[in-house]
């Protein structure tokens, strides 16, 4: 089995993993929804995601830490 990363790096992986995923549904969707022709929507695509990747990677490192502090009002412990 391959060596897994330390769990310190767990909330900056998460982060990178979300934001990704996140920023490719949204700006497919976003470009779909615009009518993007298919000839250029692969080009477009990369170029929404290289934009929206990074503001969404910082929006989640800036937010996570506030949205964890309100669900632990709200969210029972075990």
């Amino acid at each position: 089995m391959a060596r897994k990363l330390s769990r310190k790096y767990r909330k900056i992986m998460f982060a990178l993993v979300m934001s990704a995923s996140t920023s490719m549904i949204v700006s497919c969707i976003i470009l779909f929804s615009r009518h993007v022709p298919s000839r250029v929507f692969l080009e477009q695509w990369a170029k929404a995601f290289s934009i929206a990747w990074p503001v969404v990677f910082v929006a989640i490192l800036l937010i996570a830490p506030m949205v964890n502090k309100l669900l632990n009002l709200v969210v029972e412990n075990d």
